[in-house]
């Protein structure tokens, strides 16, 4: 029997040798990818994202009712900032918390709350996840590419992410407005009840400063804040999988 696993950390699910990444070697993240993914649009439309049989030719293609196949890759949407470098004021942030704070908050496991997929193609360069890691304003925040998501369907100005929004045009389109999107890919607990405004891991400033924790103190308020976002999502995919898919066993 099939099950599908809330806190399975896809990091260990045989890694590569060198260079390792979830994203691109787990099988069984890319199993749960088509699985909470396919499901009908409010257009009636059936988006079924699927792993072809060999993994050169792609992550997950969806063909379209015109035949065409579109694309979608795998990425982690929710950042510990481990790793970084630089901004020199996020590594101090991160060089000040004691040790139950760095095992709490650092080098995650890496669940499916975790994961989004994005579509990606070679003549639409940068893709959703580059130019969310990349550029500073947004700094990997979910929180903040939501907002910039929210503001693609509204058209409202100031969306730092507009370039790549408008070239991935078709695939926010498949979605009747933001919150057929907001509830497709399970981000309810980023929202205002009303669909209307994002709610922030940290006080927003309209873009006017980095991404990335400034403090520890806002270091420690947005991992607080992106590991209950984590929680809850996966509860939300749980309740789901659970409702639509009787015959898997859901674990947490």
């Amino acid at each position: 029997m099939r099950d599908f696993d809330t806190s399975f950390d896809y990091k260990s699910d045989k890694p590569a040798k060198s260079r390792p990444d979830a994203d691109r070697d787990s099988r069984r993240l890319r199993m749960d990818h088509e699985l909470l993914w396919t499901k009908k649009l409010n257009s009636g439309v059936l988006f079924a994202p699927t792993a072809p049989s060999v993994r050169r030719k792609g992550y997950l293609i969806f063909e379209d009712a015109a035949g065409a196949h579109h694309w979608y890759g795998s990425d982690a949407i929710t950042a510990s900032y481990t790793r970084w470098l630089r901004p020199k004021p996020l590594v101090d942030a991160i060089a000040g918390l004691n040790e139950e704070q760095r095992s709490r908050y650092l080098d995650p496991q890496y669940t499916i709350g975790s994961s989004m997929i994005w579509p990606v193609r070679k003549k639409d360069r940068p893709t959703m996840n580059t130019a969310r890691g990349l550029r500073p304003v947004i700094a990997d925040r979910m929180d903040l590419t939501l907002e910039c998501i929210r503001r693609h369907y509204t058209g409202e100005s100031g969306n730092p992410l507009s370039d790549v929004t408008r070239a991935y045009e078709d695939f926010f389109a498949l979605f009747d407005g933001f919150k057929e999107f907001v509830d497709f890919f399970h981000f309810k607990d980023l929202v205002t009840l009303d669909y209307d405004a994002i709610q922030f891991y940290l006080p927003f400033d309209n873009f006017e400063r980095s991404g990335t924790p400034a403090t520890t103190d806002e270091y420690v308020a947005y991992r607080d804040a992106t590991l209950t976002f984590i929680a809850r999502r996966e509860n939300r995919m749980a309740e789901w999988v659970s409702k639509h898919h009787p015959e898997i066993e859901v674990r947490h």
